[in-house]
């Protein structure tokens, strides 16, 4: 009797064993199982965070690119425009020749010319068909040098010294062209509605 009250004694205090660590057992799983759906749940909390910022980092590029985009084609239109306009003013200073006040003007841009040169012995370079026109205002303003039909263009003058080192270009393109690059700025200004 006694070995059979050791053995249910032994068996009893492994039942209570058993039951003890499959507490145990179902306690940690528990806790392994909580553990692991926090960890989940931070895992998938940062995984959105990470993909929000993605899409956002995403999106500004784009409206960056897009804004940049905007900005060449307003770039490019702008030029347009600027361009169209000197070269409607160019068409229309082409005939200025025709025009009954060219003597006038022709005049003033070779008092301008002459008088920039100073003292310096010069030549005017002009158009063939303003020949006449230099040799009659040069006389009316008393200038006594030589003239070289050997340009090309819309109207005015050039003159340089003997020697080729000094040019002063007051042709109705040079003048187009000074005009063009001071007024850039400004016009590209008003037609950004500044």
């Amino acid at each position: 009797m006694a070995y059979e009250n050791l053995l249910k004694s032994v068996e009893e205090s492994a039942l209570e064993k058993k039951r003890e660590l499959q507490i145990k057992a179902q306690k940690q799983a528990d806790e392994i199982r909580s553990g692991a759906k926090k960890q989940a749940e931070e895992i998938s909390e940062h995984a959105i965070k990470e993909a929000e910022s993605s899409v956002a980092i995403e999106r500004n590029k784009q409206l960056y690119l897009a804004k940049g985009a905007i900005k060449e084609q307003a770039l490019k239109s702008r030029e347009k425009v600027f361009e169209a306009a000197f070269e409607a003013a160019g068409q229309r200073l082409s005939r200025l020749r025709e025009d009954d006040t060219y003597p006038v003007i022709f005049r003033r841009l070779a008092e301008e010319t002459i008088g920039a040169m100073g003292q310096t012995p010069f030549v005017i370079h002009i158009d063939q068909r303003d020949l006449d026109l230099c040799k009659k205002t040069l006389a009316a303003i008393n200038v006594s040098c030589g003239i070289q039909a050997d340009l090309e263009c819309m109207g005015g003058l050039v003159a340089t010294s003997p020697d080729g080192l000094i040019t002063l270009a007051n042709t109705i393109e040079s003048r187009l062209e000074r005009v063009r690059e001071h007024k850039r700025l400004e016009i590209y200004g008003i037609l950004s509605g500044g």
